[in-house]
């Protein structure tokens, strides 16, 4: 049977758009997870255009132990407004989000909500991110730059958490207003939902045993439209919620970066100079991971062209605003 509303203690909500078969595989990986908080799973279809209605609601008849419901919006209108559909409708006092192109692992969702026990100043928590296939050329990228993950360091706060892999208290991020729900295209909503949280007061903290498997798609096209609307995303965000100060706390020893103090928002490529500093990270960061050096030019060359796709997402979201 159903689990009563009353038992519930996390909301699973999964945005679902034209990815019928990753969505069945997901939702397969909650039945692996084990002894876990008592749960529920909404998947909010975001007006696709595929099999996804028959196929989840196959699932959900196969499997009617599951406290599962599935919604379905009339218009596609992007991540962040499905996001804020299923926060809505959530029956627990948590609610995590993941994504149709993840598979959880086992123990995931225990290990996410840990941190949220007993400490109140921690409004949400971010899991570790691996790839599904490690030799994708572009989730080596990924993995490298912990693109997924919370960026964590024992003396630094954690400032935005990724929704492929993150938990929130409800009552919190919808006092914050959930995700914005004008962004069309998947990037952004994340880091404004956690912004207007932290600059709340709230913190998050990362989990590194809440892990999620990230299918990566294999392929040029979605790679650049990946960063070029993480760029637009961000840079739309940034616009509405940062003011010059915060996206560049030292304005007036301005050096080519665009940042926020807390590195909110990713920095955008503002010149060669920029480029060039940011190139020197990354080598580091190749050579720091021990990365094979005959993948390390493959990797140089995907950097330029996400700063580049970024960048240019960046100035398209300037110009709308």
């Amino acid at each position: 049977m159903p689990l009563s509303p009353a038992t519930i203690a996390v909301s699973i909500v999964i945005p679902a758009y034209n990815q019928a078969t990753l969505l069945v595989r997901l939702l397969d990986s909650f039945l692996a997870m084990g002894n876990q908080p008592l749960w529920e799973v909404i998947i909010v279809d975001d007006a696709s255009t595929d099999d996804t209605q028959s196929q989840v609601a196959d699932w959900l008849e196969n499997h009617g132990d599951v406290n599962g419901r599935y919604l379905r919006q009339e218009h596609n209108q992007g991540p962040g407004a499905a996001r804020n559909r299923g926060l809505e409708v959530a029956k627990a006092p948590l609610v995590a989000f993941t994504d149709t192109d993840c598979v959880v692992k086992p123990g995931w969702l225990a290990a996410l909500v840990a941190p949220l026990d007993g400490n109140n100043t921690i409004v949400g928590v971010g899991g570790a991110v691996v790839p599904w296939n490690p030799d994708n050329r572009f989730a080596r990228y990924n993995t490298v730059n912990n693109t997924l993950q919370p960026i964590h360091a024992p003396d630094y706060p954690i400032p935005y958490l990724v929704t492929c892999n993150c938990v929130y208290r409800r009552n919190a991020l919808q006092a914050a207003g959930g995700f914005p729900d004008d962004i069309p295209r998947p990037g952004g909503e994340d880091v404004a939902a956690s912004i207007a949280l932290y600059k709340q007061g709230y913190r998050f903290a990362f989990a590194p045993d809440a892990v999620v498997c990230h299918d990566y798609r294999d392929t040029w096209r979605s790679f650049m439209r990946t960063w070029t609307n993480y760029g637009f995303g961000c840079g739309l965000v940034a616009q509405r919620m940062l003011t010059p100060e915060e996206r560049n706390p030292e304005l007036g020893k301005w050096d080519g970066d665009n940042y926020w103090g807390v590195q909110a928002v990713r920095p955008t490529v503002t010149g060669v100079r920029s480029l060039i500093k940011d190139l020197r990270w990354h080598w580091g960061r190749c050579l720091g991971l021990k990365t094979a050096p005959k993948r390390i030019p493959a990797l140089m060359l995907l950097r330029v062209i996400e700063r580049l796709c970024y960048f240019r997402g960046w100035k398209l979201a300037q110009r709308q605003t």
